[in-house]
């Protein structure tokens, strides 16, 4: 049995990425090196419950990760696409795919990455109670919800979280905590750059390979206007 301080620290990022962009990119390597996590996984959702079913197949999707993720020399290969949702049952439920890596990869702990507005929703997610028993909790700003929100939020979940003053963090049981990162921000939606997309017009959010990748496969409606 691994004890908790010798475990390794991995945080999960999960979303649809229709397509990833450089937004997703910077963000990961913000809460690798300020949450100090040994690795992080990007997650592509196979069939997201909860949202607009994405454009790009499950395979695009996570070879578009893959492309930008090789072509990103400051992760350190410690920056990952999981492809773990395609061989678990459709919907894409975060309890699932997190009791599914537990199983295939003991003795780390696990972090959720998830944005502040996706907090306030957290209650009605699928087996929420179980959830937050098993991964702490990394939550983003959002412009959407304010610090005073997030704190409710979290205060909400009781008795599964409470605060400590002292450390600025939420803590929860079996020793589980809750962060809040201020100084970042989860990016804004990938439907703009779709758009752009569709028009045959490379925006300056995408990596080099991803754009390369999605005129290749003529994704999104892509055409080359001459």
């Amino acid at each position: 049995m691994v004890a908790p301080e010798e475990a390794l620290r991995v945080g999960l990022f999960g979303g649809t990425f229709d397509p990833v962009h450089q937004g997703h990119i910077e963000l990961a390597l913000h809460v690798l090196v300020r949450c100090q996590l040994d690795r992080l996984l990007f997650i592509p959702a196979l069939l997201p419950p909860h949202k607009r079913q994405p454009v790009a197949s499950f395979v695009h999707r996570a070879a578009m990760i893959e492309v930008a993720l090789a072509d990103c020399r400051e992760t350190g290969g410690r920056i990952h696409c999981s492809r773990i949702e395609e061989r678990l049952p459709a919907p894409s439920y975060t309890h699932n795919t997190v009791e599914a890596l537990m199983r295939e990869e003991a003795g780390c702990r696990y972090s959720l990455v998830i944005g502040a507005d996706s907090l306030l929703d957290l209650p009605n997610w699928h087996r929420i109670d179980e959830l937050l028993q098993a991964v702490d909790l990394i939550v983003v700003k959002r412009d959407s919800v304010d610090r005073a929100g997030v704190d409710r939020a979290l205060a909400a979940l009781g008795p599964t979280f409470a605060r400590d003053d002292g450390s600025g963090q939420w803590h929860g049981r079996g020793g589980r905590i809750a962060l809040y990162l201020d100084d970042t921000e989860l990016p804004v939606s990938s439907s703009a750059i779709r758009g752009e997309l569709v028009e045959g017009r490379a925006s300056p959010l995408l990596p080099p390979p991803v754009l390369a990748y999605v005129r290749r496969h003529q994704l999104y409606g892509w055409k080359d206007f001459l």
